[in-house]
């Protein structure tokens, strides 16, 4: 290990290389911001030119079942799995330049570091960018890190039918994309050893705790709900106040009580970022209202409560009204707490000791869901949080310093040489 110590990523060609690919394909017209949706022609376009980079480094590239690249460099062993590194390149329809594509682009900036440098590893080394992760074009976050763990409820063939607000279905683009591949997206038929995931934190406590590096423990757990409420149409210049059943406005205070339950019980947080009206005319009561609702917790006991306590006060709030409005939910969509494995851990600490010192390193749990809960689930995983500026991110403002995005990828080198090495030595079995 000692040999390999003093080996140094490029972060200037990191960093240019980042910002490149995101002016040519995705960048927003009027900021720094990014628009590069799954499968999108952007996306396809970022996914060609990353996979010419992979194979211009000697590494084997495969497509999986759901899109998933998986861009393979050889190692010494014959009978061991690929190291996975790696996190994804879509973006949210108005997100910035780092959320996901930092820890791509990091992982690439590995293989061509291990490459300038003539260095065989014991294990192989695989870049991975996970499809759809955003789950911004086709509902569903995370969505094939999930089915690659075999562990999401939504598996392979419904995650095919899901459809974006054009009508095109996830099988369909990955068609027209020509990212269809036939390797299974099953963990247990494309394995991996182990992976390690760099990614900004999108949140502020490193910036306010004046740390440089976090050294990711777990992802806390979430769930998102479907909620329909229903009420009675009418005019709305000759219906009576006291006799609409308006389920606008109950949704509205439906709404405010999810943001209310979570600042007073103090178990998480949960956000509403979605709504639609049925009707949308000035001129009709609503009587048909959607909204999603996002719950995430340190625990699955700590969701499972909050969601409790959300939809009893909607029971409340329903039965106050007095009225024909009412409402029904549907789980859509989850995440268990996903706990990381120490010895994965360790090379992350111990790499980033290295570079920073033991005084600029914490200790977090993420508030944010990434392709690492998934694959923790079924391989030994870990994650490498660097600063996020002002803790913004899903916004073209998200920012990390290029220093912080060189440090982050030289963490991530180090830790994988180090776990590397830990078992061509036989301390990992």
């Amino acid at each position: 290990m000692a040999s390999y110590q003093n080996i140094r990523i490029n972060g200037d060609r990191l960093n240019s290389t980042l910002q490149a690919t995101c002016t040519s394909w995705g960048a927003l017209s009027n900021s720094t911001g990014m628009r590069r949706l799954a499968l999108s022609q952007e996306d396809k376009e970022v996914r060609d030119w990353l996979v010419q980079e992979c194979k211009s480094l000697s590494c084997d590239v495969k497509v999986d079942q759901m899109g998933n690249i998986f861009a393979m460099r050889a190692g010494a062993s014959k009978d061991r799995k690929p190291i996975g590194m790696g996190s994804h390149l879509d973006t949210q329809p108005a997100g910035g330049r780092y959320d996901g594509i930092l820890g791509v682009q990091s992982a690439l900036e590995v293989l061509r570091t291990l490459k300038d440098n003539n260095i065989e590893t014991h294990c192989p080394i695989a870049l991975i960018d996970w499809t759809n992760e955003e789950g911004a074009r086709f509902p569903g976050a995370m969505m094939c890190s999930g089915v690659w763990s075999t562990k999401s409820s939504t598996g392979l063939e419904a995650c095919y039918a899901v459809k974006d607000t054009e009508g095109i279905s996830m099988k369909q683009a990955l068609r027209d994309t020509e990212y269809l591949g036939e390797t299974p997206c099953d963990y247990r038929e494309n394995g991996l050893e182990s992976y390690f995931e760099l990614h900004i934190e999108q949140g502020p406590k490193l910036e306010n705790a004046n740390k440089k590096v976090g050294v990711v423990t777990a992802v806390q757990g979430m769930k998102w709900f479907s909620v329909r409420v229903s009420g009675v149409e009418g005019h709305s210049g000759t219906t009576p106040m006291d006799v609409r059943s308006d389920a606008l406005v109950t949704a509205s205070r439906l709404i405010t009580a999810v943001s209310e339950t979570a600042k007073s019980t103090g178990l998480g947080v949960a956000t509403v970022g979605v709504i639609s009206n049925d009707t949308q005319s000035q001129a009709t009561i609503p009587s048909g209202v959607e909204f999603i609702i996002d719950v995430r917790c340190s625990t699955d006991k700590m969701v499972d409560d909050l969601c409790t306590a959300i939809f009893k006060s909607f029971d409340e709030i329903i039965q106050k009204e007095g009225d024909s409005t009412g409402y029904k939910v549907v789980r859509t969509w989850g995440l268990p707490e996903s706990i990381f494995h120490e010895d994965r851990i360790s090379a992350v600490r111990s790499a980033a000791i290295e570079e920073v010192g033991p005084s600029q390193i914490m200790d977090m749990k993420s508030g944010a869901g990434h392709d690492a809960a998934w694959t923790s689930k079924v391989v030994k995983t870990t994650m490498i949080f660097v600063p996020s500026k002002d803790g913004i991110s899903h916004n073209p403002a998200e920012y990390t310093s290029p220093e912080d995005c060189a440090l982050g990828a030289q963490i991530l080198l180090q830790a994988v040489l180090r776990y590397d090495e830990s078992v061509k030595q036989g301390f990992i079995s």
